[in-house]
C-alpha cells in the first residue's frame, strides 16, 4: 500500500494524519470535505482513506457509500478515524459500507501505523450498497447518538466552569480540593481508569482487566484529559496521585 487520502475538515487532526503516514513512506493526499475525497479517490486511485465520520454536507459512511457504488473505486480499503466515543453504535454501520477498522481519536502513531498495515491485508471486494431506506435509518440513529453525546460533553463542561469559577472566588485559595474536583467531574469507570493509570497500566492492560475493548480504553482516556484539562496520561496521574 503506497498512496493513501486523509480526509478530516479539522486542520490539526488531518496534518497529525500526513506527517505520520509521510514520514512512513507512504504518500499521501490530504482533503478537507468528503466531496474533496471523493474527486481525490476517483482522480488517483489510492490504496486506503482514512475518513472522520462526522463531517459537514458529505460525512464518511456517505463518502464510504458513494465508493462502493463505483466499479472503480468500490474496492478501495477504509479506515473511520473518529472522535466519537459510541464505537459500538458505530461499528454496525461502518461494516454495512464495508469498513472494519475504526480509530478512536487521539491516538498513537504506531495505533494508526497498525490500522493501516492490517487494512492493507484485510482489503474488501467490491460490496453491494446499504438499501437506501435501512441505511438512512441507520445513519440518523448513528448522527442522533453523536449528538446526545454532543450535548453531554457540553453538561460537562459547564459543570466543570462552574467549579472551576466557584473555586476561584474563595477567599485565600480556601476552594474545594484536588480529590474533589478529580471525583466530581469524572465517571466511576473513569475514576477505575485513572486509577490504573496512575498505577502505570497500558490501553491494553486497562482493557483486559476491565474487560472492555482497547478503543473504548481510549475514549476514556480522551474524555479524562479533557475533564480535567490535562495534556497527557502523566499529567492526569499526578492529579490523580495527590487525592
Amino acid at each position: 500500500m503506497k498512496r493513501v487520502v486523509v480526509v478530516d475538515d479539522t486542520a490539526a487532526d488531518r496534518e497529525l494524519l500526513v506527517a505520520i503516514l509521510g514520514s512512513a513512506g507512504y504518500e499521501v493526499l490530504a482533503a478537507a470535505s468528503g466531496e474533496q475525497a471523493l474527486r481525490l479517490a476517483r482522480a488517483r486511485l489510492p490504496d486506503l482513506i482514512i475518513a472522520d465520520i462526522l463531517m459537514p454536507t458529505m460525512d464518511g459512511y456517505e463518502l464510504v457509500r458513494e465508493l462502493r457504488g463505483d466499479e472503480a473505486t468500490a474496492a478501495v480499503a477504509v479506515i473511520f478515524y473518529t472522535a466519537t466515543y459510541l464505537i459500538e453504535e458505530v461499528s454496525q454501520l461502518a461494516a454495512a459500507v464495508g469498513v472494519s477498522h475504526i480509530l478512536v481519536k487521539p491516538c498513537e502513531p504506531d495505533e494508526v501505523l497498525r490500522a493501516v498495515q492490517a487494512a492493507e491485508s484485510d482489503r474488501p471486494g467490491p460490496l453491494p450498497p446499504l438499501p437506501s431506506e435501512d441505511f438512512h435509518r441507520e445513519h440518523l440513529r448513528v448522527v442522533n447518538a453523536k449528538l446526545l453525546e454532543k450535548i453531554e460533553e457540553l453538561k460537562e463542561t459547564v459543570i466543570l466552569a462552574g467549579t472551576l469559577q466557584w473555586e476561584s472566588d474563595q477567599p485565600n485559595g480556601h476552594g474545594p480540593s484536588t480529590s474533589a474536583r478529580v471525583e466530581a467531574v469524572l465517571s466511576r469507570r473513569e475514576l477505575e481508569v485513572l486509577s490504573m493509570i496512575a498505577d502505570g497500566a497500558t490501553n491494553g492492560e486497562i482493557a483486559e482487566c476491565l474487560v472492555i475493548a482497547v478503543s473504548t480504553v481510549q475514549a476514556h482516556v480522551k474524555r479524562i484529559l479533557r475533564k480535567l484539562a490535562v495534556k497527557n496520561r502523566t499529567e492526569a496521574a499526578v492529579r490523580y496521585a495527590r487525592r
